[in-house]
């Protein structure tokens, strides 16, 4: 599951004139044909009237484009998962990535948090995988406790930070074989995530 907040701030203009908030329902595939090929210094603008509320417009690149609002009371809600933080760190999105690429075919993959180290293993009767982040590194780490374990699948956790560039740094917390979640900004957008434990 993945909550994005874009604080208005990072927004180069932001016009709100409503007494109460707007909900707008929509589907993430009907706007991702218009975002999908836009880079860093692009902009697109994304404007809602609520006296119309069957549409949201965007506009990026000289291109226009209406997408249906769906009915925000009929649409499904996920509410946060349960979390039981035992360790948190921050880590380097781009040597988690390169480990979740060499391992991305396998089934899972196990976090195990001790004091000085925090290792991801991938191990299967053909291959193994491992990287290791020490005390040192600087990635702040936080345990309560001396090691605990979870598992993950390499997919899902790939699929939660794909958005992430290279250089992101991202925070990372769970327990023993609980809900895992994460959280980092990237192009001044503020992102949380979360990933169930493979049991």
């Amino acid at each position: 599951m993945l909550d994005i907040t874009i604080p208005n701030t990072s927004a180069k203009e932001f016009n709100f004139d409503e007494p109460n908030p707007v909900e707008i329902g929509i589907q993430i595939k009907d706007i991702k044909d218009m975002t999908k090929s836009l880079v860093s210094k692009d902009e697109i603008t994304i404007s809602y009237n609520p006296s119309d509320p069957t549409w949201l417009h965007l506009s990026a690149n000289g291109v226009e484009k209406k997408v249906r609002c769906k009915n925000v009371s009929l649409m499904k809600r996920h509410k946060i998962p349960p979390v039981n933080h035992k360790w948190s760190m921050d880590l380097p999105w781009k040597q988690v990535k390169a480990f979740l690429v060499s391992c991305i075919e396998s089934t899972n993959f196990e976090v195990l948090v001790n004091r000085n180290i925090v290792s991801f293993l991938s191990k299967s009767d053909d291959e193994s995988a491992s990287l290791d982040f020490k005390e040192e590194e600087e990635i702040s780490l936080k345990i309560e406790g001396e090691s605990i374990s979870t598992i993950l699948t390499p997919k899902t956790f790939m699929n939660l930070l794909s958005v992430s560039s290279a250089k992101t740094i991202f925070n990372f917390r769970g327990g023993e074989n609980t809900v895992i979640e994460t959280e980092w900004k990237e192009g001044g957008l503020i992102l949380n995530g979360w990933i169930a434990p493979r049991t």
